[in-house]
């Protein structure tokens, strides 16, 4: 019989026991741990929306740059000029938009350069537009070996050239490389 009360004394001190830890468990503070947590919130670097305000984003250890325009330059032959990131990079792809083009027929050009209001080597064959037309020119995808390759600092300038007047071209440059 002794066995049986050691038993039955067993499982009584350790119903006291786990009696003893659920009463006088600590009381939580719902309104301190919500405090913490919205005082925690503004030291994370979320973004509430798809833009994402950085000229870059790197992910696995790749740098990947993206630059754009919707100013176009009017009453110059240089429409616009995006430099390329302060490290040599590789040009993925450059574009030229334009809503309309000008008052009279010209030829759009887009070339890599070491400064802003150059076309040294061209990126894409030059366009012939016709007047107050619509155009797009894409950097090729069968450029000479090299010429995707940009310095620190480099620029894709688009141009406009040929015509009578001045240009007043609207609508949109961009240009995205990746950095070596």
């Amino acid at each position: 019989m002794n066995g049986k009360y050691l038993i039955i004394a067993a499982l009584v001190a350790g119903f006291l026991t786990s009696s003893l830890f659920w009463f006088t468990r600590p009381s939580v503070d719902v309104n301190a741990i919500v405090a913490e947590v919205k005082s925690q919130v503004n030291k994370f670097g979320a973004v509430a929306s798809p833009d994402i305000p950085s000229p870059y984003l790197q992910w696995g250890g790749v740098y990947v740059w993206s630059q754009s325009t919707t100013a176009l330059n009017t009453a110059s032959t240089t429409i616009c000029a995006l430099q390329s990131p302060a490290a040599t990079s590789t040009l993925l792809l450059a574009s030229v938009k334009l809503d309309v083009s000008s008052t009279s027929a010209s030829t759009l050009t887009l070339a890599k350069a070491t400064t802003a209001f150059a076309t040294t080597t061209l990126l894409a064959e030059n366009l012939s537009v016709a007047a107050n037309n619509q155009a797009t020119l894409v950097s090729s995808s069968t450029l000479v070996s090299g010429t995707r390759v940009f310095g620190p600092n480099n620029w894709v300038v688009a141009s406009m050239s040929g015509g009578a007047g001045t240009f007043s071209p609207t609508g949109k440059c961009q240009a995205t490389w990746i950095q070596n």
